[in-house]
C-alpha cells in the first residue's frame, strides 16, 4: 500500500456574515481522501482563533493548504502562514486559489510560503501529497512554483484538466458538518461547482487568466447524481452553483432541472448568470426552473448605460437587462443584479443612468434587488494595464493586496471628494433600495425600521440625484461611532 500523509486546509474569513462551506477546499479534500490521505479542514469563519486552531491541528502534518482570492482573506492567511511556518519549519505551506494562480511570484515570494499551486489545484495537491508521504520533498510538482535555495522555480505546465476528468469530490463534502453551519446561518447551505470558465471576455474580468475563454462542463447525469447524494446524505435544502455562467447552453439547464423533479429532490438553488443568456428563456422555461427549485439568479448588470457596456465588451444592454426582471418576475424567481462603479470612462450621465435603472429594476418587481461595488482592476484582465496607465500602482506585496477590495477602491480617477460622494451615493441606494441576503433573510428588525425610516428620504435623492448634505448618512455613522456593535448597515 502506498503510504499516506495528513494535510491539513484552511480557508480564511471572506468579510461576509454569509458562511458557507468552502468549496475550494472541498474539491481539494475530495481527491486527497479518495487516495487515503487524512484530511482536516479549518474554516476560520467556525472558529474564535484560527489560528490556534490551525495549530493544533497541523501536529503530524506535513503541509499547510491555503485558498485566498484578492483581498481581506489574505490577512489571516499571512498569519496563519508565519504562524505555521514558526512552529513547523519543516511544514510544506502551500498556497492556491484565485490571487495565487493570478500573482504567483509575487505569492511565492512571501516569507513562509513554500508552494504556490496554479489555477486548477485538485490534481497538484493530490501529486504533492503523495510525494511528501513518501519523503520526496515538496518541490518538482507540475503546476506548481516553489522555492530552491530561496530562489523560484516554476515547475513543468499543468493543462487543463476537464472537470468530468477530476477525481470526485464528494469524500471532500463527507467532511463537512453541516449542522455547525446551520447553526450560525440557519441554513443548510452548500455551494457546487458544475462547469469551469467562461466564453465570453468582460473586460473587467480575470477569468480567462485562470481557465481561458472555454466553457468546461460536468455533464448532467453527473450533476444530478451529486445533487442526489448531498440531499440524501448531508441534507442539503440550499445549493449554491459557483459557475461563472449558467444558462449559455439551454438545453443542458433544460435537461437539468427534469433531472431535479424526476429524482423528487427538495432542493432550491441559485446560479450567476448573464441577463442577456437569461432572458432569451422563454416564460414556461423559466416556470420549469423555478418548479425544479431555482429561486434567484444573479446578475452582472454592471451599469445603467449602454455605451459604458460596450466599452467593457459586456455585449449586453440595458433592455436585456430589464428582459431578464421582467423573465424572473414571471417566474417568481429573486433577480439580484450587480453594478460597477468607478469604470474607466465613467461620466456623470452615466453614473445617473445606473442609479435610475436600479430605481426601474425595485419599480418593475418586488421580487429584485441590487448590489454595487466600486471597479477594482485585477491583474489578468483587459483593463489591467489601462488602468496601470491611468494611474493605478499595484501591491508590491502579498500583503498588500488585503486592502485590494471593491467595496473601498481608490482610484486616481476617483478620489478624495468623488470618492466620498460616490460613496455615499452607494450607502442611499442601500438605504433606498434594500438587498435580501441568501436564503431570504431580510435583516433585523432594528434594520428593517431603520430601512422604513431613512428610505424615503434616500429615494427621494436619487429620484432628484441630490447627494449634497447626506445628514442622514452623517447620523448613522455617528450612531455607528457610538454604539460599535449596532450593525443596521454596513457602509460599505
Amino acid at each position: 500500500m502506498a503510504p499516506k500523509t495528513k494535510i491539513v486546509l484552511f480557508f480564511p474569513p471572506y468579510e461576509t456574515e454569509e458562511i458557507c462551506p468552502p468549496a475550494a477546499l472541498i474539491a481539494i479534500a475530495g481527491p486527497l481522501r479518495g487516495a487515503g490521505h487524512e484530511v482536516v479542514v479549518v474554516d476560520a469563519s467556525l472558529v474564535e482563533d484560527p489560528t490556534a486552531a490551525v495549530l493544533a491541528a497541523l501536529e503530524g502534518a506535513t503541509a499547510l493548504g491555503i485558498s485566498i482570492i484578492t483581498g481581506p482573506m489574505i490577512r489571516q492567511a499571512v498569519a496563519v502562514g508565519r504562524a505555521a511556518k514558526a512552529r513547523f519549519p519543516d511544514l510544506a505551506v502551500v498556497l492556491g486559489g484565485w490571487h495565487p494562480s493570478i500573482m504567483p511570484e509575487q505569492t511565492l515570494a512571501a516569507d513562509f510560503v513554500d508552494v504556490v499551486v496554479l489555477r486548477q489545484g485538485e490534481l497538484a495537491m493530490l501529486e504533492l501529497a503523495d510525494r511528501l508521504a513518501r519523503g520526496e520533498g515538496h518541490q518538482g510538482v507540475p503546476g506548481t512554483l516553489w522555492k530552491q535555495d530561496g530562489v523560484p522555480v516554476r515547475g513543468a505546465p499543468r493543462g487543463h484538466t476537464p472537470i468530468a476528468a477530476l477525481p470526485d469530490r464528494m469524500p471532500g463534502y463527507e467532511l463537512v458538518d453541516l449542522d455547525d453551519y446551520q447553526r450560525r446561518t440557519g441554513l443548510r447551505w452548500l455551494m457546487y461547482t458544475a462547469s469551469h470558465g467562461c466564453p465570453f471576455d468582460c473586460a473587467y474580468c480575470s477569468n480567462a487568466s485562470v481557465y481561458g475563454r472555454k466553457l468546461d462542463l460536468l455533464p448532467v447525469d453527473r450533476v444530478l447524481e451529486d445533487l442526489s447524494w448531498l440531499v440524501r446524505h448531508k441534507g442539503v435544502d440550499l445549493l449554491g452553483f459557483t459557475d461563472d455562467i449558467f444558462f449559455c447552453f439551454r438545453p443542458r439547464v433544460l435537461e437539468l432541472a427534469e433531472g431535479i423533479l424526476s429524482r423528487g429532490l427538495k432542493l432550491s438553488w441559485y446560479v450567476q448568470d448573464r441577463a442577456d443568456s437569461f432572458a432569451r428563456l422563454s416564460a414556461d422555461q423559466a416556470r420549469l426552473l423555478r418548479r425544479s427549485g431555482l429561486v434567484r439568479v444573479h446578475f452582472g448588470a454592471e451599469s445603467g448605460s449602454d455605451e459604458v457596456l460596450q466599452s467593457i465588451d459586456k455585449r449586453s444592454n440595458v433592455e436585456r437587462t430589464l428582459a431578464a426582471v421582467d423573465r424572473c418576475r414571471e417566474a417568481d424567481i429573486r433577480a439580484s443584479f450587480g453594478f460597477i462603479f468607478g469604470l474607466p470612462g465613467e461620466r456623470p450621465e452615466d453614473l445617473q443612468a445606473t442609479v435610475d435603472l436600479i430605481g426601474r429594476i425595485y419599480a418593475r418587481s418586488d421580487r429584485a434587488d441590487c448590489h454595487t461595488n466600486i471597479f477594482t482592476p485585477y491583474p489578468g484582465s483587459p483593463l489591467w494595464q489601462e488602468s496601470l496607465d491611468l494611474g493605478v500602482v499595484p501591491p508590491a506585496t502579498l500583503e498588500e493586496w488585503v486592502d485590494y477590495f471593491p467595496r473601498v477602491t481608490v482610484l486616481p480617477w476617483l478620489r478624495g471628494a468623488e470618492h466620498r460622494r460616490l460613496q455615499d451615493i452607494r450607502q442611499y441606494l442601500r438605504l433606498g433600495y434594500p438587498n435580501v441576503r441568501v436564503g431570504e433573510d431580510r435583516g433585523t428588525l432594528r434594520h428593517r425600521a431603520a430601512l422604513r425610516l431613512l428610505g424615503p428620504s434616500a429615494r427621494w435623492r436619487m429620484r432628484h440625484h441630490r447627494y449634497d448634505l447626506p445628514l442622514e448618512i452623517r447620523g448613522y455613522e455617528a450612531a455607528r461611532r457610538l454604539r460599535p456593535t449596532w450593525k443596521l448597515y454596513e457602509r460599505f
